[in-house]
């Protein structure tokens, strides 16, 4: 896994450096040095244990959250604030969560890598009883990166981010690494299993490693509106351990199997101002012969950029 990562990196950076300028008759740069963005980010984080028979196990982590981010020259932050637990009822307990992120957009490449902790989840058993269980805390860890080959034609980040402004409807094949890791710690989980007996995990760990191509296209409905679906899909692999309350442990064979993973972006893009709304899926799928676990990932983010043109504003003085 080391080897493939470092690879990866070789690979990524390497292809930055070889760039050739984009065709100037599709994508138009942007010369702002200064922004600013704000709006609203939804992050489903649940997980889920299914047996074959149809019942499920819940552990239930939906939070909307207020961000705000910018740039000055070459500084750039952004930061998000929870304002919701939308699984929490009015008299519930509610989830803590800390995350930190770091995102790379450039114009060929795109590198995202971020862990979130989560602590307390609602948890619904297979007869529907709800329960909050403060003691149920998840750690998260994620880097995936995204190569667009007719970076010349094609701009991702200006769907996503609004750094550019793509001015022709057109798209490119893409090619996409995904290393994720998560880590469940408890006090004591029953799980039900599919031979009719029942496991008390304290711990639940699953990392997978995925590699995959895919094809991302902007149309552009009018000069302004744009609308990006992008799809990767290949083979995932991936193998999952857990601590017994007896003190026992257990790892899962390897695993490998195909996953199509999901992202969207529409919205408006202006000269100094910019609306969008996207939406990420990656999601996380293991099947043994006792156990079915599910991760969901889904993030979807509202974003209002205004830009900043001071280039422009001190050409005009002088």
């Amino acid at each position: 896994m080391r080897f493939l990562f470092v690879i990866f990196f070789l690979w990524f950076f390497g292809c930055g450096t070889l760039s050739a300028q984009p065709d100037s008759t599709f994508i138009e740069l942007f010369s702002n040095r200064a922004r600013i963005n704000t709006g609203l980010r939804y992050r489903d984080r649940s997980l889920e244990f299914s047996l074959s028979s149809g019942e499920e196990l819940k552990l239930e982590s939906q939070v909307l959250a207020f961000r705000i981010g910018g740039r000055f020259k070459s500084a750039s932050y952004t930061l998000s604030i929870p304002i919701a637990d939308l699984t929490a009822a009015a008299n519930e307990k509610r989830s803590e969560n800390f995350g930190l992120g770091l995102t790379l957009f450039m114009r060929q490449n795109l590198l995202s890598g971020g862990f979130r902790r989560t602590k307390g989840f609602h948890s619904v058993a297979p007869g529907g009883e709800r329960n909050f269980r403060d003691d149920v805390d998840l750690l998260s860890a994620t880097l995936y990166g995204f190569h667009v080959f007719n970076h010349r034609r094609f701009s991702l980040r200006a769907a996503f981010r609004q750094r550019d402004q793509q001015i022709k409807t057109s798209g490119s094949f893409i090619g996409g690494l995904l290393l994720d890791r998560r880590r469940l710690r408890t006090d004591g989980l029953l799980i039900p299993l599919d031979n009719g007996e029942e496991e008390w995990l304290t711990r639940l760990a699953q990392t997978k490693v995925g590699i995959g191509v895919g094809y991302a296209h902007t149309f552009m409905l009018g000069k302004r509106i744009f609308l990006t679906p992008v799809a990767v899909i290949g083979p995932e692999f991936r193998f999952i351990n857990f601590d017994a309350v007896n003190g026992g442990k257990k790892q899962d064979e390897l695993r490998v199997s195909s996953r199509l993973r999901g992202y969207l972006a529409f919205g408006w893009n202006g000269e100094k101002a910019a609306v969008s709304l996207s939406a990420l899926y990656l999601p996380g799928l293991d099947i043994s012969d006792k156990l079915d676990t599910r991760f969901n990932h889904l993030t979807v983010e509202l974003r209002i950029t205004r830009r900043f043109l001071y280039q422009n504003r001190k050409k005009k003085n002088n």
